[in-house]
Order: structure tokens, then sequence, then C-alpha cells
């Protein structure tokens, strides 16, 4: 059993929307609901049911099979036992439809009777919900620039001393 996070008690909760890089060409700001396309700034805005269908499965990109039943408990909470199939499955539809228009295709595929999967052949990167928070390659970046530092710092003293 995999915990369904509902949406809904997350922003009561105070708790900030996630940002992630898709395919390193295009970033998703769940809390402005768009998504923008690097290097053109060309922008997707969407609405907020589908921003928050989107946003369940990038979370959710290294399970196996996203079910519909997860997918419509995360978007329509206590709700969803009154919403049909067919709403989620014309959610999804609209959703791939605008990521074509930016040029995002087969973001994820149907697997018939369960759900859907994400192309693991795309990178997903979570940005986290704010610029407070740096990507592991910057973290990387700062602990080799500050280790090269150290070092400097070392043989110029051992050079000093010598």
């Amino acid at each position: 059993y995999r915990g369904v996070i509902h949406y809904a008690s997350i922003h009561k909760e105070g708790i900030s929307m996630a940002n992630y890089r898709i395919d390193n060409k295009y970033i998703f700001n769940e809390s402005a609901k768009e998504i923008r396309k690097l290097y053109t700034n060309k922008k997707l805005k969407l609405t907020c049911m589908r921003s928050q269908c989107l946003a369940y499965i990038l979370l959710h990109a290294n399970d196996e099979v996203i079910t519909k039943n997860e997918m419509s408990q995360a978007i329509w909470g206590d709700r969803s036992q009154f919403t049909s199939e067919a709403s989620l499955t014309q959610a999804l539809y609209l959703i791939r439809r605008d990521l074509k228009t930016i040029g995002i295709d087969d973001l994820f595929i149907t697997v018939p009777k369960k759900g859907v999967a994400f192309n693991k052949t795309l990178i997903i990167e979570d940005l986290g919900s704010g610029s407070m928070k740096m990507s592991v390659m910057k973290e990387k970046r700062v602990l080799l620039f500050v280790s090269a530092c150290i070092l400097m710092i070392a043989a110029l003293v051992a050079f000093n001393f010598s």
C-alpha cells in the first residue's frame, strides 16, 4: 500500500507546492500552474485540476503504475467516489493535448485497465518547493568549489612553512 497524499490537505497545512524540471527542457511550477519551456520562455497555463493531476504523475514518476484510483483520490479527495472514470480519462487526454502544444510528447503512457506509467526515457528533477532549495547538481558544484579552496589554502600554508 502506498499512501495517497490528498492535495487539498497539503494546501491547508501550508506545505509548498513543487517545481519540476522535465527532460532538462521544461520547468513545471505547480503553484503557478504552468509549464515553461527553457531557453524560449514559452509558457503553458494549466487549469487547477490538470495541474494537480500532472503534479501527482510527476511526484509518482518512479512508480511502476500510477493507478486511476490513486489519481482520483489525489485530485478529488473524498468526492472521487462520485466522479466517473471518464472524468479522469478526459483530464489525462487534455493534459496530453496541452503538453503536445509546448513540445512534450508521451510524458506518461496509458496502462490499460490500470492507470498510467511515467515515460522512463524522460528525466524528471524535483526542484523542491522554492528557490531556497538547491538542486543536487548545484550542491555538488558548491562542495567541489569549497573542497578546491580548502586544498589551495592547505597548499599555500604548506608552501609557506617549507
